[in-house]
């Protein structure tokens, strides 16, 4: 098969290999997205409220968790206040604090796992779509046994992508509810 004259395309390795490069990269950004999870499962492990009591008026370091995060960001801007002479209501504190700390979770690990899981289905239909064509293109005739088949092949790839991506919107529904805690933790701090 030629396009434009330029280019000659063999459908049946053409075939498996639109298969095999969508169905690859869209594991590989599943794996991406699941390592990701890991590594913000593991940033919002929970404190135990006596550490983060102890821990409170430290500064903050990158090897803190989001719970110790938020317990000291809190514990800081009480005290700034403080010493501005006009502290803020705790209602008011309580609830910025878990507005910057959710947003900076985020941000830094839920955003990317939604925007790898928004890759998946694109690309499966991409792999798809161009193995339908080339069988088309090559056969001529849709009603084919042979072309039932491959399409029937084909839309795995797109069916991988959707499992991929329910998935992972799942991950990121749990990783927000248990952000949450983390943070609810974080917030229990006395003042």
């Amino acid at each position: 098969m030629e396009f434009f004259g330029i280019i000659t395309i063999n459908p049946e390795t053409f075939n498996v290999w639109s298969l095999r490069i969508s169905m690859s990269l869209t594991t590989t950004i599943f794996l991406l997205g699941c390592f990701m999870a890991v590594r913000a499962f593991l940033y919002a492990r929970g404190g135990d409220p006596a550490h983060l009591n102890k821990i409170k008026n430290q500064e903050m370091s990158p090897a803190d968790g989001l719970a110790e995060s938020v317990a000291k960001m809190l514990w800081s801007t009480a005290r700034d206040e403080e010493q501005r002479g006009h502290g803020a209501p705790q209602a008011f504190l309580l609830d910025a604090t878990r507005q910057v700390a959710e947003n900076g979770y985020d941000g830094r690990y839920v955003n990317k796992i939604y925007m790898c899981a928004n890759l998946l289905p694109p690309i499966g239909l991409w792999g798809t779509v161009a193995g339908m064509i080339v069988i088309f293109l090559y056969t001529g005739d849709p009603t084919n046994a042979l072309n039932k088949g491959a399409i029937g092949t084909k839309l795995w790839s797109t069916f991988l992508a959707l499992m991929y991506y329910v998935t992972l919107e799942s991950i990121c529904l749990f990783l927000t509810m248990h952000s949450r805690k983390s943070i609810d933790r974080g917030l229990s701090v006395k003042l």
